[in-house]
């Protein structure tokens, strides 16, 4: 799995692509989270193919290390499969889950 860390104004993105299931994938993703200084995460998943309990594990500790930094997280245009994941594990309960960025730049401006 590949893991990129952009910086866009306001908002940081972790953006995966591939598969979401090893223990190497978390620790890469982790090395990026060291790096964030805005903790408005957008975690963009938009070319993620899969991800499994170890995914969903970093995902739900992400959201709490940027709520403790003061931010928040959301997730960006999951595909239909991670849809399907998400709601079996009732993820879209605890995260915003968009398709529209500017529905995701909406979210943090009413947060801040």
């Amino acid at each position: 799995m590949e893991v990129h860390l952009i910086e866009n104004g306001p908002l940081s993105i972790l953006k995966f692509k591939g598969r979401f299931f090893t223990e190497s994938d978390r620790d890469n993703a982790i090395e990026k989270l060291d790096h964030i200084e805005n903790w408005n995460l957008v975690i963009d998943l938009s070319d993620l193919e899969y991800i499994n309990s170890t995914g969903i594990a970093f995902l739900v500790k992400t959201l709490t290390r940027s709520r403790l930094n003061l931010g928040d997280t959301v997730l960006y245009q999951p595909n239909e499969q991670l849809g399907k994941i998400f709601e079996l594990t009732r993820m879209e309960h605890i995260f915003s889950i968009y398709q529209d960025f500017e529905q995701v730049k909406k979210f943090f401006e009413q947060t801040t």
